[in-house]
């Protein structure tokens, strides 16, 4: 078993923030968790804006629903 099985992310509703959680046998038991939510969005602009400077639109499907997702700059 690799390091990488023993960690996770999940979203918190309690506190409506993402979190990398790392758990032991029982992965419903966290034994750490620290703040992600930063490193998440940064990560899912960066693949998204990569060659698509105006902004991109991709859908992502999780068994038999889909969303879609659009990030696009926002001028200041």
């Amino acid at each position: 078993m690799s390091i990488l099985d023993k960690i996770s992310l999940g979203y918190s509703i309690l506190d409506d923030t993402i979190y990398l959680y790392r758990h032991g046998k029982d992965r419903k038991v966290a034994l750490e968790r620290k703040p992600f939510e930063k490193e998440v969005m940064a990560v899912l602009i960066e693949h998204m804006m990569s060659d698509a400077p105006k902004g991109s639109v991709k859908t992502v499907s999780f068994g038999e629903k889909s969303f879609e997702i659009i990030v696009r700059p926002v001028e200041k």
